[in-house]
């Protein structure tokens, strides 16, 4: 008889939900520290305010849905946050049931909010998203150990995707150039894992950058990596031409056959090459990490 697999925390679900929020919040605290007559009468802050706090409070919602289902707590949407708080020992629960409450009257239209309410609201309640988002975070790293809120089954994930993918391409680079040149879906197949690869690594790339102190980052997340140290500087140059190949198919350019072909027999073995040099750096990292602590 199998097994039911135990719940637990979608870091990477977590993570994201409140990196959302924190955009939600950012704007709002700009909103707020308008003057107030500015704020009041001003339509388009109104409107922006309005989609700003749903949008915050759906990330906090998002995250409590799933930790609930986890948990098993029994909630509505209108006592989750506070059910949840309670649970993971959060303080000022009286002050997060009544911004919950607030919310939702602001939320009905059948509700009259005035601006003036809103705007005293949000300047001395705001601060409950930044609470809440807080303390679910401290007690997912207590209860999980995962003090740098590392998701472990996306990385498994993408590493598989990366291998498979790396083999796939490889079965067709095994039947020779002249094969490759005469049959198109040979081309297509390649095309096709090479950037599911190379996204996967992106993906690892981009869930672990801020790990390693790494802030700033976008589509050169890579070659940060590299600068930073966390992938070998003799890698820089097949992190750039990784990109650039990925860059290059997803565009209105065709690459011809040989280049591919050729490009993909001395870039295909990078992937899992550079995925080890990663998992080295971040298992000095756990281990640094663990000793502080």
């Amino acid at each position: 008889m199998a097994t039911r697999k135990k719940k637990t925390f979608k870091i990477s679900l977590i993570v994201e939900a409140f990196q959302n929020l924190e955009k939600s919040y950012v704007d709002l605290k700009k909103h707020v520290s308008l003057p107030r007559e500015e704020f009041v009468n001003n339509r388009l802050v109104l409107d922006k305010v309005r989609i700003d706090f749903n949008l915050a409070f759906e990330s906090c919602m998002r995250v409590c849905r799933h930790m609930s289902s986890v948990l098993g707590l029994k909630t509505s949407s209108k006592d989750c946050l506070v059910k949840l708080a309670q649970h993971i020992g959060m303080e000022e629960i009286e002050k997060l049931q009544k911004f919950t409450e607030f919310y939702f009257n602001y939320r009905d239209l059948k509700e009259s909010v005035s601006p003036e309410e809103l705007y005293e609201f949000l300047r001395e309640n705001l601060v409950m998203f930044k609470e809440f988002a807080r303390a679910v975070i401290e007690f997912v790293k207590e209860t999980t150990g995962n003090y740098l809120l590392i998701d472990f089954d996306l990385l498994n994930e993408k590493s598989r995707f990366i291998k498979d993918s790396v083999k796939k391409i490889d079965f067709v680079l095994q039947q020779g150039i002249e094969e490759f040149k005469s049959k198109p879906m040979y081309y297509d197949r390649v095309k096709y894992f090479y950037q599911v690869a190379y996204d996967s690594l992106f993906d690892i790339c981009k869930h672990l950058a801020p790990k390693f102190g790494i802030k700033k980052f976008g589509d050169d997340c890579l070659s940060k990596m590299v600068e930073a140290g966390v992938i070998p500087k003799e890698y820089y140059m097949d992190v750039f031409r990784l990109t650039n190949l990925k860059n290059k198919l997803i565009s209105t350019w065709e690459v011809p056959p040989e280049e591919l072909y050729e490009s993909l027999n001395e870039l295909n073995p990078k992937f899992e090459a550079i995925v080890k040099e990663i998992s080295k750096s971040l298992k000095k990292l756990l281990e640094e990490r663990s000793v502080k602590r």
